[in-house]
């Protein structure tokens, strides 16, 4: 199969035709782009097909296109690109594909899309994209809401015009985000490579961090000290202990949200599953909740749904506090319904505004900053509750699978190892335990003298004694239990 590479530019002569591959400034490092032209498999009536590839910077990478072609026309894998389909029309044709999404992994999709895929690699032929085009997108991605040296790429220019003109816009993008635009890419490009418009997925081979959520940490005063110092949080998710879990109950208890605040904080529920909780999936008596619906802001719009996966359809037992707290809630509804009468909307839901109305998610949020702000606590976030409630329970049960069914976690593999976190008092019960469990005649002041030499006439009361090759009074190298220093070494570093 004929194939070959060449070099060529878009400068133009005195009459403004193009120079191609007789430009003279060709063999100037970084002028011009290189070509691949192949024979494709032929047309139905027997004629002559060529196409071609690039542009690429490198001979290299055009001579690797085009073995990459060549090899597929031989082994029978090839695929005619369509030369008229860019990225950008293609992830619309996906988009509008994916007819069985929920509303807010849509709606996911479509800022991914919008912001992000779009703008970055739109222009960009189907065909002829790269591992390396991915690359530049999520390196541009990183620069968003940071100091660039010198004038935008064009490539970080396109993102920055595709954003709105907000402070959340401007926010620097974290290693999940950019993981998360990455999962959109993979699962579109893997749809192409289905549906035979590509050879292979680009993205398959592009390397990111890992964007894994790290452990939730506890408040501790250090912690503490460092935050009021520095104003940055040393983790995303972090946890108050349970005085200042405590401490902070106490001081909203008053709020309209008290109540949820209370059964996020020991029950663990997520944002969605609480604002979609309804009255008839309480079961006062039995104390339990069953979390069947979810309720999730999209947009500018409330839309109510399945839960988060199949296990996060869960019942969840009540203690005695939450149990009365609920009881309360339910009273005052009943009293704001008899107050409003006709005015009062009957959404069933357990957490309301005063008329019965849902709530939006997004001002739920907002309202619980603001109370953290008020309490003078270090900062958390209103999931970060739900972090807490998995260290409650957990410290209290040390039943990891029970933790991970109260959450609804598919195993217990997340539970454990993002939202469990290891209070100070545990941590310092566990270090007393285990010194506890080695025996000790005594036990030294930590400044006691350590002998540096074999004892007068053997290691009496030492277990063991001297070593076959020790002698009493012959130094170590370190304190007892070293290996000896032989008898006639000297150091120049000690001795001068």
């Amino acid at each position: 199969m004929k194939g070959s590479t060449h070099k060529r530019c878009g400068c133009r002569d005195e009459d403004g035709r193009q120079y191609g591959s007789r430009c003279p400034k060709l063999g100037r490092k970084g002028h011009g782009k290189w070509w691949g032209r192949y024979d494709a498999p032929r047309a139905a009536d027997g004629k002559r097909r060529q196409e071609k590839l690039g542009p690429f910077d490198t001979k290299a990478e055009a001579d690797a296109a085009l073995a990459d072609a060549v090899q597929a026309i031989s082994r029978g894998t090839y695929l005619r690109p369509e030369k008229d389909l860019t990225v950008a029309r293609y992830l619309d044709e996906w988009l509008a594909g994916k007819t069985t999404l929920k509303a807010s992994t849509r709606h996911g999709y479509a800022q991914h899309l919008n912001l992000y895929l779009r703008p970055g690699l739109g222009h960009l032929r189907l065909a002829d994209l790269r591992d390396v085009d991915l690359e530049a997108l999520y390196a541009a991605m990183r620069q968003i809401g940071r100091t660039v040296d010198g004038r935008p790429s064009p490539l970080l220019r396109r993102l920055l015009e595709a954003r709105t003109d907000t402070p959340a816009a401007q926010r620097v993008l974290s290693d999940a985000t950019i993981r998360r635009v990455h999962a959109t890419a993979m699962s579109a490009l893997s749809t192409a490579v289905k549906r035979r418009k590509i050879a292979v997925n680009p993205g398959e081979h592009v390397e990111l961090s890992s964007g894994r959520a790290g452990r939730a940490l506890v408040w501790t005063e250090h912690r503490i000290e460092e935050w009021r110092r520095t104003g940055k949080r040393p983790a995303a998710a972090m946890v108050w202990t349970p005085e200042q879990a405590g401490a902070f109950l106490d001081l909203v208890s008053g709020d309209e949200l008290y109540p949820l605040w209370h059964l996020v904080a020991f029950r663990g529920l997520r944002r969605s599953e609480a604002l979609g909780l309804s009255w008839s999936d309480v079961d006062l008596d039995r104390r339990t909740v069953t979390v069947r619906e979810a309720r999730v802001q999209v947009g500018r719009a409330i839309v109510a749904g399945d839960t988060k996966s199949d296990t996060s359809a869960r019942t969840v037992s009540l203690d005695a506090s939450t149990l009365e707290v609920l009881r309360a809630q339910r009273r005052r509804q009943a009293e704001l319904r008899l107050q409003l009468g006709s005015a009062w909307v009957d959404t069933g839901l357990v957490f309301t505004k005063a008329d019965g109305s849902a709530l939006v998610p997004d001002s739920v949020s907002q309202r619980f900053d603001r109370l953290v702000i008020r309490s003078g606590l270090p900062p958390v976030r209103l999931h970060d509750l739900r972090h807490l409630a998995a260290s409650l329970t957990y410290r209290a049960t040390k039943d990891l699978k029970l933790t991970s069914q109260m959450l609804g976690h598919a195993s217990t593999a997340i539970t454990e190892q993002v939202y469990t976190s290891v209070f100070e008092d545990v941590e310092r019960e566990a270090a007393e335990s285990a010194a506890a469990l080695v025996p000790r005649a005594h036990r030294a002041p930590i400044d006691a003298a350590v002998p540096t030499s074999c004892p007068p006439g053997g290691a009496a009361g030492l277990t063991g004694g001297l070593g076959a090759s020790e002698t009493a009074g012959q130094t170590r190298w370190g304190g007892w239990g070293s290996n000896p220093r032989p008898r006639d070494y000297e150091s120049h570093a000690l001795t001068g």
